[in-house]
């Protein structure tokens, strides 16, 4: 049978999972998301042939996806 001390403790240990849930999927989407689709624009230009130029395709969709994660999860 489960205590009230027993319930006290599982309602703790499920409220400190779901804080460490977010900080996990607000810092991948801030940060891993805009990163990995930076790189893939950055490759893709090199790719492409636009040698110096990717680099600046690397910065412009990193700062606009950080800016859509960041806004999305705002709330």
């Amino acid at each position: 049978m489960a205590t009230a001390g027993d319930t006290k403790q599982r309602l703790a240990d499920a409220e400190e999972h779901r804080k460490i849930y977010d900080g996990i999927m607000k810092n991948s989407a801030q940060v891993g998301v805009p990163l990995t689709m930076g790189l893939a624009m950055f490759f893709t230009q090199l790719v492409l042939g636009h040698g110096w130029w990717a680099v600046l395709w690397f910065f412009a969709t990193y700062v606009l996806v950080w800016w859509v994660a960041k806004t999305f999860f705002s709330h």
